[in-house]
């Protein structure tokens, strides 16, 4: 249809004597809008995947144990629904790169370590330890992962934890985000 009306715009032209052309620059002008159109529709199509998620308060050392998933309730952004914040999992809703960050504070002579995990297996580790102080020690990560859709990627307790607490309010937040990259 958009071929039938460039083509009648351009015989209008033509006729009108405004502007000259053969057909075969008529056909290459309606072939470029085509194409343009068509990357148009390419772009819209692609699908955007972020999300962003932090815990809306402190978190008890005595409260969590090795290997629980950290669940962080605030969510921010979930655009593409691939965060859950019921189990604190994120499921891949396509194929694709990903990045994925964690930032994590310990504050007050406490320890903890927090893995990013993909289907049961450990792709990253930090540390946040302020075991031998009274203030605070703050460890994050960035990890990039090829996903395929349905794979699960969650944020847990490493092998260390110690202390009194994590820490997130309106100092530091302790939060869990990532987004499609290609």
């Amino acid at each position: 249809m958009l071929r039938s009306f460039v083509l009648v715009i351009l015989c209008l032209c033509v006729a009108s004597g405004e502007e000259s052309c053969d057909r075969s620059e008529m056909e290459n002008t309606i072939c470029s809008l085509c194409s343009q159109r068509r990357g148009g529709q390419l772009l819209e199509s692609g699908h955007q995947v972020a999300f962003f998620a932090y815990m809306s308060q402190s978190v008890q050392i005595n409260a969590i144990s090795k290997y629980m998933t950290f669940v962080y309730d605030r969510v921010e952004t979930n655009v593409g629904n691939g965060y859950d914040v019921r189990s604190g999992n994120f499921t891949a809703p396509e194929n694709g790169v990903y990045v994925f960050h964690t930032s994590t504070t310990s504050y007050d002579k406490s320890v903890c370590s927090v893995e990013v995990v993909k289907n049961g297996q450990i792709k990253d580790i930090t540390l946040a330890d302020s075991g031998q102080h009274d203030d605070r020690a703050v460890a994050s990560s960035m990890t990039i992962l090829s996903l395929t859709k349905g794979d699960i990627v969650l944020a847990r307790v490493g092998k260390a934890q110690s202390g009194n607490y994590l820490e997130s309010n309106q100092y530091s937040r302790m939060s869990f985000s990532g987004f499609k990259l290609a």
